[in-house]
């Protein structure tokens, strides 16, 4: 797992040595990502400088050192993540030829690319980001895994690209502008997150998942080479489908074990986790060590679920209580880890720093089972706001008044963001944004200043060739490309590398993504949001404690009760400053969302998330105020 960062220029750089302390310095930013190792590389044509900070995986010794060129230095690579499959890609290399000098999946990847050139990132099975050049072809390649599990940022310069693999790592290179979107603004409190391929600054982008970028002299060139796939329509009997379901989760669960460091489990007693910890202990012989997050809040701790899942398969289980105290103690460490604002970070913040501390390096997550099994409220909620909004825009004299009457319930409230639903033409984008979204885009733009409130909001519903989709297929590529993708993963990546720890997704793996999409839609929606399929794959490898669970918990913090209490004196100060903040909120409407979060009218969620956003904007502009990192220091390591 590392930190990758590069600057391109077409026509050539003209201080080479000054681009070369530049990326020296984006990697020092990103530190946290790689404390075991350090390099630059500046292409023998002064058109690129390439840099990474590495956690050491995979080839503990120096070896496995990146940027990695070829023999005679003409391609070279910086990379971040895994390839699952490397060592079965390394014997198809060898047997074509090719040598090795290290036993690091990087080396599988620069060889890959010498062997197949761009169609290589087809063959990898993995969670990646590289950043690849090429100087015979005169090509900087730059891609990202299918789902989007590891995050790569860009921006366009002049006749060049600047890369990184955090935004904090950009601001270094001295080549774009360090300037907050407004339109990210009202994104992130509409939803909850700002929306790839955009990023909380204004011309700074995140290349999409499964996408591949390609800079030459000619131009740039944006590629899709995969896509999520479409439910299949042809008879498959359940009993196959379960039994295909195991052996690929099996599969990745195996794959996915692969290290030369500690390795262990988040585990919180729900089915994904309790699944993930099973099919370890069948992969594995040896020790297991599995890590919970517990709480004195009996409502939400999921402690005896959690043991009885590590007892049954043997596990060497941590139990790491965190309070509200701490939490508040960690808020301003917190927030500053965060890449871009985010509602969800702190739980993922405190997790990883707990598996941190229990000695972990890797840890596997149950992160995916909800999006791709349907396990989400969303998937039979969605579906019924769609069918009342379509019903209403049968009748045109209904469906404004019923908006408006929406818009008349407190800002922040179910009913004020079930508003958008039926506003404009129904469709099953809106009727998603209004069920998951924070405050929706009326109720972000009431709370924004004038001026912001005045920006265009363009971002699109849901891809045209999703409208046709079964209602559930549908809601699930919206979970896994939007609330997965654009929430869950970002902030997996972010506070987890704050902790210089890796964390690894099976059930995100992409054969098993293939498998469950392209499955006919009655296999897949049967059990509506229990989880059906997976639950049957997995039904032998759960305590019946787990098994046999009633109620959904979700992996929660107790924020509403902490938010009341050692969180209270915060959340006051941060509503306080964002209520004075002139230039980004509207003092009367963060002043009522208070009023109506005291009253019990809005969810904590609400006033949380204008507090995240002040927070850290706060933090920023001290960011952006700090001295550089010397240039010339910068790669001295």
């Amino acid at each position: 797992m590392c930190g990758i960062a590069g600057i391109y220029s077409a026509s050539g750089l003209h201080e080479p040595e000054a681009a070369l302390a530049r990326v020296g310095a984006m990697c020092a930013a990103m530190r946290h990502r790689g404390p075991d190792d350090a390099g630059v590389f500046l292409s023998h044509d002064r058109q690129v400088v390439l840099g990474n900070v590495r956690l050491a995986i995979i080839d503990l010794t120096p070896a496995g050192h990146m940027p990695m060129a070829s023999e005679d230095g003409s391609v070279c690579i910086t990379y971040n993540g895994e390839i699952y499959n490397f060592a079965e890609l390394r014997e198809e290399l060898a047997v074509l030829g090719h040598s090795f000098r290290s036993s690091s999946d990087t080396e599988v990847v620069l060889r890959a690319y010498l062997q197949w050139g761009t169609d290589c990132v087809r063959r990898f099975r993995g969670m990646f980001a590289l950043a690849l050049w090429d100087a015979s072809d005169q090509l900087l390649f730059l891609v990202r895994d299918r789902m989007g599990i590891k995050p790569l940022c860009y921006a366009l310069n002049q006749d060049g690209v600047v890369f990184a693999s955090e935004l904090r790592g950009l601001w270094p290179s001295e080549r774009i502008a360090r300037a907050i979107d407004p339109t990210a603004m009202i994104a992130y409190l509409a939803d909850g997150s700002v929306p790839c391929p955009s990023t909380i600054y204004a011309g700074v982008r995140s290349l999409l998942p499964s996408h591949m970028l390609l800079a030459r002299r000619g131009g740039i060139d944006l590629r899709s080479y995969w896509e999520l796939p479409k439910a299949g329509t042809g008879p498959v009997v359940a009993e196959e489908a379960r039994a295909q379901v195991r052996e690929r989760l099996q599969e990745a669960v195996r794959l996915q074990l692969v290290s030369d460091v500690p390795l262990g489990a988040f585990l919180s007693g729900g089915i994904d986790s309790s699944a993930v910890v099973g099919l370890m202990r069948g992969a594995t012989n040896g020790v297991i060590r599995t890590c919970s997050v517990v709480f004195d809040e009996a409502r939400y701790d999921e402690r005896p679920y959690a043991r009885a899942v590590a007892e049954a398969h043997g596990c060497e289980h941590i139990e790491v209580e965190v309070t509200g105290e701490e939490v508040r103690d960690e808020l301003s460490a917190a927030i500053g880890s965060m890449d871009q604002p985010t509602v969800d970070g702190i739980n993922t913040y405190l997790v990883s720093r707990a598996a941190r501390q229990a000695g972990l390096t890797v840890a596997l997550s149950g992160l995916g089972g909800d999006e791709l099994f349907g396990g989400y409220h969303t998937f039979t909620l969605v579906p019924r706001v769609h069918r009342a909004a379509q019903l209403a825009g049968l009748a045109p004299f209904l469906a404004s008044p019923v908006a408006s009457a929406l818009r008349r319930w407190p800002v922040g409230s179910g009913p004020h963001r079930m508003s958008y639903a039926f506003a404009g033409q129904p469709s099953l984008g809106r009727s998603y944004r209004a069920v998951r979204g924070v405050f929706g885009r009326a109720g972000a733009r009431a709370l924004l200043s004038p001026e912001l409130a005045e920006e265009p909001y363009g971002y699109e519903e849901e891809p045209n060739d999703w409208r046709e989709l079964h209602p559930w297929d549908a809601v699930a590529r919206l979970e896994l490309r939007r609330y997965m993708h654009d929430q869950l993963l970002r902030d997996a990546d972010a506070m987890s590398m704050a902790h210089s720890l890796e964390v690894r997704v099976p059930l995100l793996d992409e054969r098993l993504v293939e498998y469950v999409l392209g499955l006919p839609m009655s296999l897949r929606a049967a059990g509506g949001t229990s989880k059906g399929l997976l639950r049957a794959a997995v039904d032998d490898l759960l305590p019946s404690l787990v098994r046999d669970r009633t109620r959904k918990q979700g992996f929660t913090f107790p924020f509403d009760v902490w938010l009341r209490a050692p969180l209270g004196p915060a959340l006051a100060e941060a509503l306080e400053s964002a209520a004075s903040n002139a230039s980004v909120f509207r003092r009367g409407a963060v002043e009522r969302l208070r009023a109506d979060y005291q009253a019990g009218r809005v969810h904590w969620s609400r006033v949380w998330a204008v507090a995240v956003l002040e927070l850290w904007l706060r933090q920023e502009q001290e960011r952006a105020a700090a001295p550089p990192v010397p240039a010339q220091n910068a790669g001295a390591w």
